[in-house]
């Protein structure tokens, strides 16, 4: 267990990976279980036999009522027999029978393939064709006309085949009792759950076709596959978003995530020619970013995070969540990436990270950046031990967007940033990074920039994250680093710093008054932390007047 884990920061935001989302990230379950043999064998088995068990029983108890009770194959035998002067009517209704049940299933199957491709995209009906059952109902009807067309024509004078006949009339029996069990077997393909869980089976075989594959041609043709697979799934939530449905949408989100995480899996067994794409697949990006991209081997994730992209364009004002689910499935990616040990992978999640800020920024959605703050500085505290220097860049660039969306006049969006930073030094602190004094010294200089006058609001933002991180080093016993923040104080009075801290300490509850994003007032401090900060007050502040701003 981390340092982290035996000192947590008291402080109610700071928060890490959740019991559930470490679990996921061990275990990471299917978005879909795959159904057993058992299951598949009821779902056909069960419905089949009980429709021609119920009919045969029925048809014996009408039998038996009319010419009485006898044994029941010989009364089977009396009653469904055949003969030559009969044979003309039985053996055209079993062609018309088995041409009619084939003409309505085609019929049903079209128009519901056609408005549910409409929906989820062309690559259903190759997805439909491909699926193995579908195939062997399709062969088993087409079969059955072919033989009952067959038998029409075999009686002769002299010749009669009866075990073809009879052979005939039970497979026509058995052809329309599967009828049922098979529209329902084909509505529950087309729901968006199986839909989207065939699609990552079917990217999952081609590559591990692509990890065996020897042949150019053939490894072309799955990196292909595996791209569209991508734009399939961006294809349906895109639909979605523009539709308003909500759990297609976040479901088509999830599911991109777990099509990456299977590829990250297979990626290292995955030959050298892989990595080398056509251009066709990345029309609107320039040539060095092309090149880039297949120079770090990451043409898969760049694509994968670029359909994002444009899902996060479409519904960053209709739907909120869709946005909350990129941004946590972009965290889930990162944490994969450090697991892995592919850096490149983890400064691309970082650059999209930055670049969705920057969608928001533009269209001024505050909430989008709050919650993207609040994943990506999950996705931080991950990293302090892992890549400390990265870790600085992430906390520069935290500054940065406050910064920008200050000049903007998105106030909250700094003040925001400033209770992020404040808990990643902290998480950085408790993690024993080596690098917490740049950190820190990145967090001091967040006011740098701020107006005090104009920007009020962001800039006791600021200075009270300052003072509650303070407090935490003093509750931890470093003074060094204490000190620092004092430095950077020291251009406040201290009627200005007591104000603050009043502020802090009238701060009773956890929660805010109103429902938000993360549940909490970001000032909140708990009741041993209150009493930190009033010690810290009288040692550092109270104590030494003298050297702060006079009044």
């Amino acid at each position: 267990m981390s340092r982290l884990k035996k000192t947590k920061y008291s402080k109610s935001t700071f928060e890490v990976l959740t019991a559930e989302e470490q679990a996921e990230m061990r275990t990471r379950p299917r978005l879909v279980e795959k159904t057993s043999f058992r299951a598949k064998l009821n779902e056909w088995f069960m419905p089949t036999s009980l429709l021609l068990g119920f009919t045969l029983a029925f048809y014996l108890l009408q039998v038996t009522l009319s010419v009485g009770w006898s044994n029941p194959f010989a009364l089977l035998s009396r009653s469904l027999g055949v003969t030559l002067e009969n044979m003309d009517n039985a053996t055209s209704f079993f062609v018309e029978a088995s041409a009619a049940i084939l003409g309505i299933v085609i019929t049903v199957v079209a128009i519901v393939l056609q408005l549910a491709a409409q929906r989820y995209g062309a690559r259903l009906v190759d997805l439909f064709l491909a699926d193995s059952i579908n195939r062997i109902y399709f062969f088993y009807m087409v079969s059955a006309l072919l033989y009952a067309i067959m038998t029409a024509f075999s009686p002769k004078e002299g010749f009669f085949p009866q075990y073809a006949i009879e052979t005939l009339l039970f497979g026509t029996l058995v052809e329309i009792a599967l009828l049922a069990p098979y529209f329902l077997y084909m509505f529950r393909f087309l729901t968006p759950t199986n839909l989207l869980s065939a699609i990552q089976e079917s990217n999952q075989e081609a590559m591990k076709k692509a990890c065996a594959a020897t042949n150019q041609t053939e490894l072309r043709k799955l990196q292909l596959e595996s791209g569209r697979t991508i734009e399939q799934v961006t294809d349906t939530a895109l639909s979605a978003t523009s539709q308003m449905d909500r759990n297609l949408g976040l479901m088509a989100i999830n599911q991109i995530r777990e099509i990456g995480m299977d590829y990250l899996e297979m990626k290292n067994k995955l030959p050298e020619e892989w990595f080398a794409i056509g251009p066709e697949m990345f029309i609107g990006i320039s040539s060095e970013f092309y090149k880039e991209i297949c120079e770090k081997k990451l043409w898969f994730e760049a694509k994968a995070f670029m359909d994002m992209e444009l899902i996060y364009k479409s519904s960053i004002r209709t739907m909120p969540d869709a946005v909350s689910a990129i941004a946590y499935n972009i965290r889930v990616l990162g944490l994969e990436a450090m697991k892995i040990k592919d850096d490149d992978l983890l400064d691309l999640v970082v650059q999209f990270l930055n670049t969705f800020i920057r969608i928001s920024l533009n269209e001024k959605n505050v909430r989008a950046i709050f919650n993207l703050f609040y994943q990506y500085r999950l996705l931080a505290e991950e990293i302090f031990i892992y890549n400390p220097e990265m870790s600085q860049k992430i906390l520069f660039y935290f500054k940065y967007y406050g910064e920008t969306c200050l000049q903007q006049g998105l106030f909250f969006v700094m003040y925001t940033a400033a209770y992020d930073m404040e808990t990643m030094v902290a998480a950085a602190f408790d993690r024993e990074a080596t690098n917490i004094k740049e950190l820190l010294l990145i967090f001091l200089g967040l006011e740098d920039n701020v107006d005090r006058k104009k920007d009020v609001f962001a800039f006791t933002g600021i200075r009270k994250a300052q003072l509650i991180l303070a407090t935490y080093f003093y509750s931890k016993g470093d003074r060094e680093l204490i000190q620092l923040i004092l430095n950077d104080l020291k251009s406040e009075t201290v009627e200005q710093l007591t104000a603050w801290r009043d502020g802090l300490l009238a701060v009773q509850s956890r929660k805010f008054w109103e429902v938000t994003d993360r549940g909490v007032n970001l000032e909140y401090i708990d009741l041993e932390q209150k009493k930190q900060l009033k010690l810290f007050y009288n040692e550092f502040i109270l104590a030494h007047a003298d050297q702060f701003k006079s009044s």
